[in-house]
């Protein structure tokens, strides 16, 4: 039994617009609202982070947040130096630095993370969590 044209265009137009509206269903599923940051296995709100740390500006890169330097030191870990920091986002992107790249970066009201020193590729969107290792 052969399908011709008319019949078998349709039927792979629905079956890719089946799987781009799935996928787009996952990808909004899977992301978290980022009302919350964990940070070193506790939970802040995006107000109290706002309010504990540090104010920071960079202006070259027009940017503008808290510290995640002090945002550490706040949230209580113990020796800076010998820990790595991995930042994930809402949609399980992660990036991990270290103590120095922290100390030139900051966290953006709207859950940004950015770095001076570090490339965009390390610029986590929607951050849920800074997790220390």
């Amino acid at each position: 039994m052969s399908l011709g044209k008319e019949k078998l265009i349709p039927i792979i137009a629905l079956v890719l617009l089946l799987i781009g509206t799935s996928s787009s269903a996952y990808v909004y599923s899977i992301q978290s609202n980022a009302d919350s940051i964990k940070v070193n296995d506790q939970q802040y709100t995006i107000d109290q982070i706002f309010f504990i740390a540090e104010k920071r500006e960079f202006e070259t890169l027009d940017f503008s947040g808290v510290a995640l330097d002090d945002l550490i030191i706040k949230a209580g870990v113990g020796c800076l130096k010998c820990h790595k920091y991995t930042i994930i986002g809402s949609d399980g992107y992660a990036k991990t630095v270290t103590w120095e790249n922290m100390q030139n970066g900051l966290l953006t009201k709207e859950g940004l993370s950015v770095f001076t020193d570090l490339p965009k590729a390390f610029r986590v969107k929607n951050v849920v969590e800074i997790e220390v290792i």
